[in-house]
């Protein structure tokens, strides 16, 4: 790590993996609130005398399941989300973002409601009044924002953006949408500068799911997250995305330096990062939770007789930002969950010289490889699935 450079302090935080969205049981039109029990989900009654801009009907259309979502920094071109929705019909396009609600930083979606409700889950999709409570210009809060911000069911609450606006807490609900708290309307959320085309959920239909990605991965390149929502219909072990990685491999504080190196903290070194032994390359230093499936499709490499294929390791453990670049995202080395062979043969933008036959024994033990990418990467394979015991 060079001393000259200045460090930065940041906080790494999980991002919140899929909650799979609750059952809600119909509101009361009246004017009283339904009390939530526990994390039962609840409605409340139309305010006295709000106007009401939209009335939805009762949900005919079948429900979707959400496989696959894809999230950008800035705003799709119509190109972009058309290339993209394509791939899946029923696609799904919302806008996301952060807003304020009793001085804490909240994420938000913000949807139309009759599309979007497609996407919850049995029970929730079907229950009216939630989604009524989004297109009367209110707002749906999860059971662990509602109970962090001490927000009530039916009161108004204070949210914070472009401008500062006083919504009705109509629902309390999961969201269903990871690291999201909040749920507006879209003429709502474009008074909070919740604007354009950043997020978009896909069906796979009866295709795997993994499939989908992989299409919608060639199509956005390194411009989106893509995320898995849902387990591939192969192998159902539990996916794993940048997104989801700190949650199942541990959050950490740390230094990054304007090369693009990062320093974690020593705990979290201490309690997750380890050197072992495994077949063919000898000695790596990665994340505990990845060295079994690692050293199984080594091994598994050694049995079928093409441990002679490999010729190099180049590094597992790596902390830094992807790229070296702090503007992107952090690289799956930096939690040691990504190795990196023969990377004299095997560089950015190349076929390179990978063995289809090793490739194919380590997706079958979790791994991605880099040379599907549209960018390829041939010499990278990280942890795509923790297998289940």
């Amino acid at each position: 790590m060079p001393q000259h450079a200045s460090p930065l302090r940041r906080t790494a935080a999980a991002l919140a993996c899929l909650a799979a969205l609750a059952a809600c049981q119909s509101g009361s039109s009246g004017h009283q609130a339904i009390v939530a029990q526990g994390n039962a989900p609840a409605v409340a009654g139309r305010s006295a005398g709000s106007a009401v801009p939209v009335s939805l009907p009762a949900l005919t259309a079948p429900r979707l399941r959400p496989d696959i979502l894809v999230t950008v920094r800035k705003s799709m071109t119509p190109k972009e989300v058309h290339d993209v929705a394509i791939l899946a019909p029923g696609a799904v396009v919302f806008s996301t973002g952060a807003v304020r609600v009793n001085g804490k930083a909240v994420h938000v979606a913000s949807v139309s409601p009759a599309t979007f409700r497609r996407f919850a889950a049995r029970g929730t999709a079907e229950s009216t009044p939630v989604w009524q409570a989004v297109a009367d210009g209110g707002v749906i809060a999860s059971h662990a924002a509602a109970k962090s911000l001490r927000l009530a069911l039916g009161r108004d609450v204070r949210v914070g953006g472009t401008q500062w606006l006083t919504l009705r807490l109509g629902a309390l609900a999961t969201t269903g949408i990871p690291d999201t708290d909040l749920v507006v309307d879209s003429a709502t959320g474009a008074k909070l500068g919740l604007k354009g085309a950043t997020a978009v959920l896909l069906n796979a239909g009866k295709a795997d799911p993994v499939s989908l990605a992989s299409r919608v991965r060639r199509v956005t390149g390194a411009s989106a997250q893509v995320d898995l929502l849902t387990q591939p219909a192969a192998n159902p072990v539990a996916f794993l995305t940048g997104s989801r990685a700190a949650k199942a491999f541990g959050a950490f504080s740390y230094t990054y330096f304007p090369d693009g190196t990062i320093q974690p903290d020593a705990a979290w070194v201490r309690a997750n990062i380890v050197s072992a032994t495994v077949p063919i390359l000898g000695t790596v230093t990665c994340h505990r939770l990845m060295i079994p499936q690692l050293r199984a499709a080594l091994q598994e490499v050694q049995n079928a007789g093409l441990a002679s294929t490999i010729h190099s390791y180049n590094g597992c453990y790596v902390p830094r930002f992807i790229e070296h670049n702090p503007t992107h995202g952090i690289s799956l080395h930096t939690w040691g969950i990504a190795i990196d062979l023969d990377a004299a043969t095997n560089g950015r933008g190349t076929k390179g010289t990978m063995d289809p036959r090793v490739v194919q024994i380590f997706k079958r033990w979790g791994f991605r490889w880099g040379g599907d990418w549209s960018y390829t990467d041939p010499m990278h394979f990280e942890i795509g699935a923790l297998l289940n015991p």
